[in-house]
């Protein structure tokens, strides 16, 4: 057995870069998840713009029945008319902005609706009577200020959203200390402030979390698009590499009698099974749909079953040792590297006696194939390793926890160790 050096073997060595082929080692070759992220966090996002808008226009809605009682019981009802108009128009503003920008508002917009917050509670000083600023609407400042801080959730800068907060609870203890004299109690302006306090980090907070959570899910969304897209390059290279190689050998040929002897029959037989199996690929058959391949689960009938689309190789299968031993989902995979390997014996080993041996291991379990010949041979080591052997075999089954050993001498052969079923390393 040779390779096709450069070009794309079917069999061969280890590869020269020092890729591990040991069982398990194709599972650290698998990319890391994206960082990209561009689908359920601006959901999670639009959900956060909606709950502030949606707050603030509920807190608008329980203030307004008190709006003209507020403006009568003022000692200055023209600037208490001025804070419910600004109120008013904030509202608007922010719901507006969550809504149509589909996100909470940033820090800029943030920062300026907290300072109007701080100004209608400086304000509420001249224009609410004390009495007034707790417990009811008509001193609407607080409920207010409450919604403000609860809807913070598009600042994520945790140095910030606390600053701001701190510039709302002075704001509102600075509203509320006055009253402490006329009787409200201390008890009371302390509820009021741990109203406040409570609710607006476990609102932040628990925005926090569902970001998170969306951004994990983009990570995995992502992370599975990249791996089913990489299982999909495989299938291709799959469906069309092994067909490519004897469509090669058959156009090689082209001017030769099907009959002819230059050109065994067999040959022409597997062509047209690679011919179905790259027509069934490219119509969305069979493993592109999630189909299982009709390969044998049972090692030894696998093996012959390939075997037998070689019979134009001098090929001596020895099988029995692997009678009843179980191959899971990588059966199929294992089948296409075997037909891979064969197809180089086939094209460029110019073998006398190929064998072909499966069997069940005793030591720790797991079963091992080899395929060796004694045709012309290479070096492992000095060979760069294409599509059939590096893709379809050493790449393909070590996704599986499958070990590829090839062994090479020019002159003398190659050979071929594929092991598998055996559990991972602790």
């Amino acid at each position: 057995m040779t390779t096709e050096a450069r070009a794309g073997s079917s069999s061969g060595a280890a590869p020269s870069t020092g890729a591990d082929t040991r069982p398990g080692a194709g599972e650290d070759a698998v990319p890391a998840p994206p960082v990209g992220l561009d689908r359920t966090l601006p959901r999670a996002e639009r959900a956060a713009g909606l709950a502030v808008a949606g707050l603030r226009i509920a807190t608008f809605a329980q203030m307004a029945p008190s709006v003209v009682t507020a403006i009568d019981v003022s000692a200055r009802p023209v600037l208490c008319a001025v804070t419910w108009g600004l109120a008013t128009l904030a509202v608007v503003v922010v719901s507006t902005l969550s809504i149509v920008r589909r996100r909470p508002p940033g820090p800029g917009w943030a920062g300026a609706d907290v300072a109007l917050a701080v100004v209608l509670l400086l304000l509420g000083l001249l224009t609410v009577p004390e009495q007034y600023r707790t417990g009811s609407w008509v001193g609407f400042q607080s409920a207010y200020s409450l919604s403000v801080a609860c809807g913070l959730l598009g600042v994520r800068r945790r140095e910030l959203w606390m600053g701001l907060l701190g510039v709302l609870v002075a704001a509102r203890l600075a509203y509320l200390l006055p009253t402490v004299a006329s009787g409200a109690g201390v008890p009371t302006v302390i509820g009021e402030l741990l109203t406040l306090v409570g609710l607006a980090p476990l609102a932040w907070a628990g925005t926090g979390v569902v970001y998170r959570i969306a951004e994990d899910a983009d990570r995995a969304r992502e992370y599975a698009a990249r791996l089913a897209r990489e299982a999909e390059e495989r299938r291709a290279r799959a469906a069309i590499h092994n067909g490519a190689a004897l469509l090669k050998l058959l156009v090689e040929h082209a001017g030769d009698d099907p009959t002819d002897s230059r050109t065994p029959s067999q040959v022409w037989v597997q062509a047209a099974s690679e011919l179905n199996r790259m027509r069934a690929y490219l119509a969305g058959r069979g493993e592109s749909t999630g189909e299982p391949e009709a390969e044998p689960h049972d090692l030894a009938l696998l093996v012959e079953s390939v075997a037998m689309e070689f019979a134009d190789l001098p090929l001596d299968v020895v099988p029995d040792l692997a009678r009843g031993v179980p191959l899971g989902d990588e059966a199929a995979d294992l089948a296409t590297a075997l037909r891979s390997l064969l197809i180089n014996v086939r094209q460029h080993a110019r073998a006398a006696r190929v064998v072909l041996h499966a069997e069940e291991l005793e030591d720790g379990g797991g079963w091992a194939v080899t395929l060796h010949d004694d045709g012309v041979g290479f070096e492992p080591s000095a060979t760069r390793f294409g599509v059939g052997l590096q893709d379809l075999v050493v790449d393909q089954l070590a996704r599986h926890r499958v070990g590829t050993r090839i062994d090479g001498v020019p002159g003398l052969g190659t050979t071929v160790t594929l092991t598998g079923g055996r559990e991972p390393a602790p």
